[in-house]
């Protein structure tokens, strides 16, 4: 069996390298023995050096990483590239006085990360937004493991400015669900948006209509001016909508010279005025390079249909409707 001798010096070495507290009393007990003395002596310079190593790694890591404390979020230390990382976004000053709170977190998002890691020890990727001294908002994807110097939890923490990827990949949803030449939503975005309308329609009774129109004369555009002229006669009848319809609206092309408009929380009366007021806007407005056109108008409104096709298909007889009826015209069924 160990003697209590070396049973508290084996755990004084635990403590050391853990550094964990070790008690006041221990250095007491054994301060005049130059065994242990030179021990302490080796251990401190075994730490120092590690302590030392640690800090020429920490501050080479290509990453902007810091050292907070766990429950208030002081900073103890921070590398190169996060002092980096925060000077070429105009952000304050850092120093060891500097507060996190203040610096750049969510204020309950870090409280989530801190829950994390009191539970785990270790939380990844979360992204938490950034609000820098110049009022700018980047996304910094946080990863943090809860660690231990001199007995006292501390949070370990990478960033990363994540805000060009982010912005890459809004632009690549905004292509997926916009029409390229009119920017405004595409077919996909259009179905995607009929099918929510009926389902909630469906489930709290709410009405809600839509109206399919085109040009009348596209054809014609197309073949004495070219199909460019026709492309801008589209552009220009895309921001007659978008300026003339809801916020909660929503308006794209249905394909080719086809344009549709959703209109929640509508019934078919409120859809037939909207549509004669762009009726009208569209008559009196002076198309580049061709000048007056008038377009034609299909309205309809949900009736407890079960498929997304049936409004559609409605709509697009009451538009055949309005071109029979001599065109310029808003009809409904």
């Amino acid at each position: 069996m160990l003697k209590t001798e070396v049973k508290e010096l084996l755990q004084y070495l635990k403590n050391r390298i853990s550094e964990d507290k070790i008690e006041a009393c221990f250095f007491e007990k054994y301060a005049n023995d130059p065994d242990f003395v030179e021990l302490d002596t080796l251990v401190k310079g075994i730490r120092d050096n590690c302590k030392k190593h640690f800090e020429q790694i920490f501050d080479l890591l290509p990453d902007p990483t810091i050292i907070t404390t766990m429950e208030d979020g002081k900073l103890l230390t921070y590398n190169k590239a996060f002092l980096k990382m925060v000077e070429s976004r105009g952000a304050i000053n850092v120093d060891e006085s500097t507060n996190l709170h203040d610096l750049y977190f969510e204020l309950d998002k870090r409280d989530q990360l801190i829950a994390e890691l009191k539970r785990t020890g270790i939380c990844e990727n979360m992204e938490i937004l950034v609000t820098d001294v110049n009022k700018e908002i980047f996304v910094g994807l946080v990863s943090a493991q809860a660690i231990k110097i001199e007995g006292e939890s501390y949070v370990l923490s990478v960033i990363r400015d994540i805000s060009e990827i982010k912005k890459m990949e809004a632009e690549i949803k905004r292509l997926a669900t916009t029409d390229k030449l009119t920017q405004v939503f595409n077919r996909l975005k259009l179905d995607e948006y009929l099918q929510i309308e009926l389902e909630r329609s469906e489930r709290t009774k709410a009405p809600f209509s839509i109206i399919l129109m085109d040009i009348d004369s596209l054809k014609t555009i197309n073949d004495v001016y070219g199909n460019p002229v026709g492309d801008q006669v589209l552009v220009e009848l895309a921001g007659i909508l978008k300026i003339n319809v809801r916020s909660t609206d929503i308006a794209g092309r249905w394909g080719g010279e086809e344009f549709l408009v959703i209109l929640p929380d509508t019934e078919v009366n409120g859809a037939i005025v909207l549509a004669e007021k762009l009726r009208e806007i569209v008559e009196k407005t002076e198309f580049e390079k061709v000048g007056k056109l008038t377009a034609s108008f299909g309205v309809t409104a949900y009736r407890k249909d079960l498929l997304p096709a049936t409004l559609i298909s409605r709509a697009d007889l009451a538009r055949n409707k309005a071109k029979l009826e001599g065109r310029n015209r808003v009809e409904y069924l």
